[in-house]
């Protein structure tokens, strides 16, 4: 039976693969793959350096008579969409900046928040989002420019005192409110909450979470398409290295300890690097940028940052006299 089965194998003639045929397939299957991983990290980055943006011309705010709209110029020759919430008798003034790919609509509640507490609200879109002008978001680098840009033009509205202007901002709004601070001294206080401390760290432990890609073989070429497209370097971007040149004026540091798209241990690391005055408050079991919208902390966030912005805007910020 051996025999038989020995000599019907060597009667059959199976065709002969040359070895470079093997390896021409072999190499064709990676390049297909190389170029299938590149084009979808390109879009990928494409998609957060332009991010989609309203159709629209108009907001509900600008049909709201509590509400200003003011289109104002970046120092860059832009223009920015923003909108002005005033009160009687005010305390001081906030002004609110939105998350990457978001919009002044993520954060309307807080800006209703802050005006029942008796503050003026300012309310605007970054460049490339919203109803602002098109333009490259590059995650905090450029946006410090447009949020400056609305210091210009909030300091100089009618009844602002331009002494008493705090900033509140929501994860890359955040990041955004701490460098800004940092170069400019007419920003009497900050509030960031779900920022991160270096950009390259967060982008790299929660790649998944924000582009819902796996971080190898992504990431690297991810990193590298968005550097192209922005020009702007992750690893350049750091709010922990300026946080510290804040002081003397107040910050307050917001982070979820269930925060999944920024660690809650960036929250920790920018209040280490904050000198005084400075304060933290990380809620258990809440998430990104959701400690005013999650029930059992809702209540938290109103006292807390009520009585920040009490004692932070209840004086004159010293540090703009003579600066402006």
């Amino acid at each position: 039976m051996s025999g038989s089965f020995s000599r019907l194998l060597s009667s059959l003639r199976f065709p002969r693969v040359r070895p470079s045929l093997i390896v021409r397939f072999v190499l064709g299957g990676l390049g297909v793959g190389i170029a299938a991983i590149l084009l979808i990290s390109a879009g990928a980055a494409w998609r957060i350096t332009h991010p989609p943006q309203e159709s629209q011309i108009q907001t509900r705010l600008d049909k709201d008579v509590g509400w200003v709209r003011f289109d104002f110029p970046t120092r860059d020759g832009a223009t920015l969409a923003g909108w002005f919430g005033p009160v009687i008798d005010p305390i001081g003034t906030v002004i609110l900046a939105h998350g990457a790919g978001g919009s002044h609509q993520d954060i309307l509640g807080k800006a209703h928040f802050v005006r029942r507490a008796g503050y003026h609200a300012f309310v605007f879109d970054f460049l490339g989002h919203g109803l602002s002008d098109s333009g490259v978001v590059s995650l905090g680098a450029y946006e410090v420019k447009d949020l400056l840009a609305a210091v210009d033009l909030v300091v100089r509205l009618p009844g602002v005192d331009p002494s008493r202007v705090a900033v509140l901002g929501d994860s890359m709004g955040g990041a955004v409110a701490i460098m800004a601070a940092a170069r400019d001294p007419r920003i009497a206080a900050v509030i960031a909450e779900s920022s991160y401390a270096r950009l390259d760290r967060t982008t790299s432990e929660s790649f998944y979470e924000f582009l819902q890609l796996p971080a190898f073989p992504f990431a690297g070429p991810v990193k590298f398409f968005g550097r192209l497209f922005s020009g702007v370097d992750v690893t350049d971007i750091n709010p922990v290295n300026e946080i510290g040149r804040i002081s003397p004026r107040p910050v307050f540091i917001i982070h979820g300890s269930a925060d999944r798209q920024v660690s809650a241990q960036a929250g920790r690391e920018l209040y280490d690097a904050a000198q005084e005055p400075r304060v933290i408050w990380q809620p258990a079991r809440v998430g990104h940028v959701a400690s005013f919208y999650t029930f059992y902390s809702r209540f938290d966030y109103h006292a807390r940052v009520g009585a920040f912005l009490a004692q932070a805007l209840g004086r004159p910020n010293v540090a703009t006299e003579g600066d402006v």
